[in-house]
């Protein structure tokens, strides 16, 4: 018996690009059409996990376990939306190669307009040295080479503009 394989969107972008709020208005949408999809957040999963190392090291292997999470749930049928930043090209890479239906959505915002957000306080603790290894300032993000769709979320759009664009652009 085979099993239709899920969906997997990919929501990546940096810390304050509207990733979760992106994440959990497709949830809804897609929730109340269908009853086989999972919502995943990167902050959350590295809390399951228990794991803490933000060396390049540390994010990619935390990167390959969500890819490999994301590959087991879509192989039982589940659709499922991760909102992490997933800054390794490499990761996005072995997703297309190994998840039949990835999608990938890459919120790209000016850095300016996260500090301006900067709902954790990440980018103004970097700026003022208080701490390292965030991305976009003191660490590097390598930015998507080839995502399905990206958004410019630089606040003109509200976040039911940025799931349309989904819906639309996926036929969903």
């Amino acid at each position: 018996m085979n099993i239709e394989k899920g969906h997997l969107y990919w929501i990546t972008g940096l810390s304050g690009a509207g990733k979760t709020t992106t994440g959990q208005k497709l949830y809804n949408y897609i929730k109340s059409k269908k009853d086989n999809i999972v919502l995943l957040d990167g902050d959350i999963l590295r809390n399951i996990y228990q794991f803490q190392d933000y060396s390049n090291e540390g994010r990619r292997e935390l990167g390959f376990r969500n890819s490999r999470l994301c590959k087991m749930l879509t192989d039982q049928g589940l659709d499922v939306i991760i909102c992490l930043i997933g800054m390794i090209e490499d990761l996005r890479v072995w997703n297309r190669e190994n998840i039949e239906n990835y999608h990938e959505i890459w919120l790209n915002t000016a850095l300016d307009e996260l500090i301006k957000r900067d709902p954790k306080q990440l980018y103004a603790k970097a700026l003022k040295n208080e701490i390292s290894g965030v991305l976009g300032i003191n660490a590097d993000y390598e930015k998507p080479k080839n995502p399905d769709l990206v958004i410019e979320n630089d606040g003109s759009l509200s976040p039911d503009d940025v799931v349309d664009k989904i819906i639309k652009h996926f036929s969903i």
